[in-house]
């Protein structure tokens, strides 16, 4: 219970090793997968992607420069240190003293490990937006005055059951690219649209995922505190 500060912009250089990425960050209307050059020259799955219907001269369909994600996660990160101080504004305003400071629920360790790209670059995930953060009290004036359960700095429970998730999820996801062909000799079992339909359950999934874990955290928390 209010642990260690958190501190953002010290990591993401490395969130999921971006120059492993396999798919761009999703722009304002939602980005079509994108493969590397190496994919779209390679005589079995080069042909197979432009048969399902993607085009290698679109920007939707090439992955971006490892310095264009760290943007991507900048600006992210801008956003909720911005959100941050408005609720802490606000917050202020109503009772008089508000210092609270985010809590993720797939955290750094996971956004800057082995599977990490999988929530970014496939799945279209920021880990610094709305669906992944709870707003947790840094100091216990701020539980007294506004009820918010303090920051616990690091969740190794969560962290470890989040992990599996991800495991789960990403194994799910390579099941479902194979079904489409973009991993297989060639041929596909669904379509390009059904791939994408699948694609955006799962997603959905996830951020409900962390939806019901924020709500299970603030209860431990509160009854911890």
């Amino acid at each position: 219970m209010f642990g260690r500060r958190v501190e953002f912009g010290k990591k993401q250089e490395t969130l999921g090793g971006l120059k492993d990425a396999v798919r761009p960050a999703p722009d304002a209307d939602g980005a079509a997968p994108a493969f590397h050059k190496k994919q779209w020259d390679d005589p079995r799955i080069g042909p197979m992607l432009r048969d399902a219907g993607f085009v290698p001269d679109d920007a939707g369909s090439v992955v971006p420069t490892a310095d264009n994600r760290l943007a991507v996660f900048a600006a992210a990160n801008q956003r909720l240190q911005a959100r941050t101080k408005s609720f802490n504004r606000d917050m202020t305003a109503r009772h008089g003293h508000c210092h609270a400071l985010p809590f993720l629920v797939i955290d750094h360790k996971i956004w800057d490990g082995p599977h990490g790209t999988f929530l970014y670059a496939q799945m279209d995930l920021i880990g610094y937006d709305e669906w992944n953060v709870i707003m947790l009290a840094a100091d216990p004036q701020t539980t007294e005055t506004c009820g918010l359960a303090g920051h616990p700095g690091f969740l190794p429970a969560v962290t470890q059951a989040m992990t599996e998730h991800v495991i789960a999820w990403e194994a799910q996801h390579n099941a479902l690219l194979k079904t489409f062909g973009i991993t297989a000799s060639g041929g596909s079992d669904i379509s390009r649209e059904q791939y994408e339909t699948e694609k955006d359950t799962l997603r959905r999934e996830i951020i409900d995922k962390a939806g019901w874990m924020k709500l299970r955290i603030i209860e431990d928390l509160l009854r911890k505190s």
